[in-house]
């Protein structure tokens, strides 16, 4: 409790949408509500995923509940057609139906029962909003941000509509579920953030009773919307406000913090710090918030584990040295035979050693994996191709798997793997068969992240392989350099925001970026990093060792009880 002692409660819009009158009424009901039911908001589940939200809607909840001694708890989403069709899902029988865009608008309500045995035996309801013509979202990696994957800006007017009715429909929803009456919701992201006023409304006009909302970034995105358009999820009277008052727009995290019901949070500690110092942030993605984020406060509550510690590790950081040594070089011959054997169609670049076949690799060869989504503005693919250029053959061994929504991204890839052949392999799929072994049988994970809410540094950890990270965001939480894995930075001589622009306008045709003087310094740090990587697994291989085995401690200081814990004391904030 004493890391939010000093904070106070960000009501600054309030007298914009809601008269004195009606904010003494929320404020009443907000002091005296008990916590006895908690919903997560969130655009992403286990059926329709993109990056680590998913990963959290699946973990947070039975931990959420039980830990904080909730009644009852549950998950709101979006039903996406084109990617949920073929989810275990049951229609309730339940429907609501809102105003929005000047019609009427149906939304069924469909669930999920979803079992737990951690920390107790228990179940946790998942409920899925189905309305005609929303949740549209429809791409070969089933990401439900892309509706139209060539065209940004009418993907990001379709998230814009959606994000509105969402926030229109689920304080209905809720009233349908039973969840009107002291009941916390948790609000993932910016598609989510306008919950902090459709809730209130929704309590004026008596739908709900005592409902606070919590408001978690994964990410520094944000999004603007027109008076027009946010008077689509306002009833009447804050329509008139809106028009009168708010005729400019606003974007969703510039409405929804200015009207939350508890601290912001974001899902680690150093990338909160990050938000109010680092220029990526202060400059670039959020200048806008800066003075909501001075005035209450960014607090970082870091994730719990995404995956269990790995079966072929069973003492973790308590095996020896030699038993550790043993078990990666099996799981090394593993994953070369992988490598040998497994060639999907997809698959592009050749791995060799002295131009034959990979399985004859020497132990003393570093093998390096990168995986996840191929976001050309966060995940740093390119940083690692630029580096890879600069190694002669045989020198190392990287397996890239991107995701990538659009086949444009992966020009640059075929292009190094030509270059690099022999040293370059590429999955861009999900591989069908060994990812296991591509996880635990490299000898380093890599994560040269342009930023990093929380990151995947644990995944790698629990598998038993260490981790290779830019300095940024949740990955200085998860490694310390020298001793699970390596960090790296650039100097920050050309880190400012015309160099950070550029960079950003990029993204489309990332080669472009060879010229900038910030990448071209973040590339040399990585390569650096590489080198001295590889270096100690060729020349120390008991240090090496030792780090996989402090990699598991490091991963076991990750849980979702200590998270669940912190949110409740988020929750207890309420009631200031």
């Amino acid at each position: 409790m004493a890391a939010f002692e000093h904070w106070r409660k960000d009501w600054s819009l309030m007298g914009l949408f809601f008269t004195v009158e009606e904010t003494e009424r929320i404020q009443n009901r907000l002091a005296g509500m008990a916590f006895d039911q908690i919903i997560f908001a969130s655009f992403e589940s286990r059926f329709a995923k993109s990056g680590g939200l998913a990963a959290v809607t699946v973990n947070t909840l039975p931990w959420l509940q039980q830990v904080n001694e909730y009644k009852r708890s549950a998950l709101i989403s979006p039903f996406y057609p084109a990617i949920m069709d073929s989810a275990p899902l049951k229609n309730t029988g339940l429907k609501t139906s809102v105003i929005f865009g000047q019609r009427l608008v149906e939304v069924e309500i469909w669930s999920c029962t979803v079992p737990y045995q951690d920390p107790a035996p228990g179940e946790v309801q998942e409920y899925f909003l189905r309305a005609e013509g929303f949740f549209t979202a429809d791409d070969a990696l089933k990401d439900p941000y892309i509706y139209y994957a060539e065209d940004p800006g009418a993907n990001d007017a379709a998230l814009r509509t959606n994000s509105l009715f969402f926030c229109k429909a689920v304080p209905a929803v809720l009233a349908a579920l039973g969840f009107s009456t002291d009941t916390v919701i948790h609000a993932q992201e910016w598609q989510t953030a306008l919950l902090s006023l459709t809730v209130k409304e929704a309590m004026i006009e008596e739908q709900l009773h005592s409902c606070a909302v919590i408001h978690t970034l994964h990410n520094p995105f944000d999004s603007y919307f027109t008076a027009a358009e946010l008077k689509q999820a306002a009833g009447a009277p804050r329509q008139v406000r809106i028009e009168h008052m708010l005729a400019g727009g606003a974007t969703a995290w510039q409405i929804g913090l200015q009207l939350a019901d508890g601290p912001i949070t974001t899902v680690s500690r150093n990338f909160a710090h990050e938000f109010t110092r680092d220029p990526i942030h202060t400059d670039h993605f959020a200048p806008h918030l800066q003075s909501i984020f001075q005035r209450g406060g960014v607090y970082g509550i870091n994730n719990g584990p995404f995956l269990p510690f790995s079966a072929d590790f069973p003492k973790r950081d308590k095996h020896s040295l030699k038993e550790i040594a043993a078990r990666k070089k099996a799981k090394r011959a593993e994953l070369l035979q992988v490598l040998e054997e497994y060639t999907p169609p997809q698959r592009f670049g050749r791995l060799t050693w002295k131009g034959g076949s990979i399985t004859r690799l020497p132990d003393t060869v570093p093998i390096l994996v990168m995986s996840g989504r191929l976001d050309p503005g966060q995940k740093g693919y390119d940083l690692l191709l630029q580096a890879i250029e600069r190694f002669a053959p045989d020198e190392i061994k990287v397996i890239l798997t991107p995701l990538a929504t659009r086949s444009g991204d992966l020009d640059y890839f075929y292009q190094v793997a030509g270059k690099c052949d022999g040293n370059l392999t590429v999955f861009p799929i999900r591989m069908q068969q060994g990812y296991q072994a591509l996880q635990s049988g490299s000898t380093y994970g890599l994560m040269p992240s342009i930023y990093e809410p929380f990151g995947a540094a644990v995944e790698y950890m629990v598998a038993g392989t260490a981790v290779i990270a830019r300095k940024t965001g949740g990955l200085v939480d998860q490694i310390t350099n020298g001793v699970n894995g390596f960090l790296f930075r650039e100097r920050p001589d050309h880190y400012n925001l015309e160099h950070i622009r550029a960079f950003a306008e990029a993204a489309a045709i990332v080669q472009w970026r060879k010229t900038n003087p910030w990448v071209l310094d973040m590339v040399a740090a990585l390569e650096a990093a590489l080198r001295e990587a590889a270096s100690l697994f060729a020349d120390q291989p008991e240090r090496y060792y030792e780090m996989v085995r402090q990699g598991f401690a490091a991963a076991a200081r990750f849980s979702w009880e200590e998270n669940a814990r912190s949110y409740g004391q988020v929750d207890a904030q309420v009631h200031k």
